[in-house]
């Protein structure tokens, strides 16, 4: 089933790459200082929708010792950013599996692969579509603060974001010039994961008091995320700025 969905996955992608042109961002993930995972972000439009892969695969000297190559996507509307359908295909060592959601033409039901639907947010997101929606919403300071309904994987988080730059400035970190900074923090509401076993990245996300933070560009591109707080944040940062 994974080589099966990755192949397909790659299939698509190479044929809308094809098709349209994709805008592709390197990022690099480190961990207390030390670079541990490359990112790739591919971006590519049509008329109403974007796709949004993140490829993410450890650097070599330390997937010898514990392989991790996971892809995560979500197609979402452009205009609202709610998504359309979403997936993920998971490689961390010894565990392997893909799933992927649908949602319903009304908004309000969720069908993942091998189950049953479930109930959806009208207004809600995905990870991933929400991160996008809160870098492209970071240019409108009167937008902040704001609540979003995160869906994850059968569970329903609550994401309360702040809008923070160099005249309304961040009580840890320095902003200069037309950098913004948005810090979001989850809560969890309600739901079961439809995962027993997780991936790493799903699984720290999905808990408790998670903080997210985003440095974003005028242009709606974030340049840098920081996961979790120190001393166990993970930073990820755009290369070939």
């Amino acid at each position: 089933m994974y080589y099966k969905q990755f192949i397909r996955f790659a299939v698509v992608t190479l044929f809308l790459s094809t098709v349209l042109e994709a805008k592709i961002i390197e990022y690099e993930a480190s961990y207390m200082g030390i670079p541990l995972l490359d990112m790739n972000l591919t971006w590519i439009e049509d008329d109403s929708s974007v796709f949004v892969s993140y490829d993410n695969r450890l650097k070599p000297y330390i997937a010898y010792f514990h392989p991790i190559h996971n892809i995560y996507r979500v197609r979402f509307m452009q205009d609202t950013f709610y998504p359309l359908e979403w997936s993920k295909t998971v490689a961390e060592g010894d565990m392997r599996f893909s799933l992927e959601a649908n949602r319903s033409p009304d908004g309000k039901q969720v069908t993942f692969s091998g189950g049953q639907p479930l109930p959806f947010p009208v207004n809600g997101f995905t990870v991933f579509s929400a991160t996008h929606f809160l870098a492209a919403k970071a240019k409108t300071p009167s937008f902040f603060p704001v609540v979003l309904e995160v869906f994850i994987d059968g569970e329903l988080w609550e994401a309360t974001a702040k809008r923070f730059d160099a005249s309304h400035p961040h009580p840890e970190h320095k902003l200069t010039g037309s950098q913004v900074l948005i810090q979001a923090d989850l809560h969890y509401l309600k739901g079961t994961s439809v995962v027993q076993k997780n991936d790493i990245l799903t699984s720290v996300i999905a808990t408790e008091g998670t903080q997210f933070l985003l440095w974003v560009t005028p242009d709606g591109t974030y340049t840098k995320a920081q996961f979790g707080r120190f001393p166990k944040a993970v930073i990820l940062e755009q290369k070939h700025r």
